[in-house]
């Protein structure tokens, strides 16, 4: 007895994918796939240059460029004032106690009204403000919401009657 095997014909036409191939079909998509690539990668970028907490443009440059004789004469009261400003950093936990010291011919200021401003330069798009206060130590101070390491820049206000002097300096904050 001889016993022979033949195929069984599947009754189900074939699978989408056979056809597609079967027809030559799957080129174009492949070339609309590669067409899309950039597009996509473009997009991704551009979310990531919108949305980088790194990346920041100074905040109102454009007035602050036109009014450069405005910043010069400011310097040049500076200079006039004759006040110098110490700024120290010291991290607290998750905040940043920023102590600043004014003099006038090393002589400690009272009585002014002194605004810091400050960010981190890593992440330049967080700049925080507030006012100091005077303490017992003759400086005044203020408590910014920065708990990152590395350099910072605080730029000082200090106003007293007419007299205003402002100050900008860049600290390393202790890693």
């Amino acid at each position: 007895m001889t016993v022979t095997t033949v195929p069984m014909e599947s009754a189900t036409a074939p699978g989408l994918f056979k056809t597609f191939v079967a027809r030559g079909l799957h080129w174009p998509l492949l070339v609309v796939a590669l067409l899309m690539v950039p597009v996509v990668a473009g997009g991704y970028l551009a979310y990531m240059a919108t949305h980088d907490p790194t990346f920041a443009i100074e905040s109102d440059y454009y007035r602050k460029a036109v009014a450069w004789d405005a910043t010069m004469a400011q310097e040049q009261a500076n200079a006039k004032l004759g006040w110098q400003s110490v700024v120290t950093a010291t991290p607290t936990g998750s905040a940043l106690d920023v102590a600043v010291q004014l003099q006038d011919k090393a002589v400690n200021l009272a009585g002014l009204s002194v605004q810091v401003e400050g960010f981190f330069l890593a992440r330049s798009k967080d700049v925080q403000s507030a006012a100091a206060v005077l303490a017992a130590d003759g400086r005044y101070h203020v408590t910014l919401p920065f708990g990152h390491r590395g350099v910072h820049e605080i730029r000082v206000r200090a106003q007293r009657g007419a007299d205003t002097f402002t100050a900008t300096h860049r600290i390393d904050v202790a890693r």
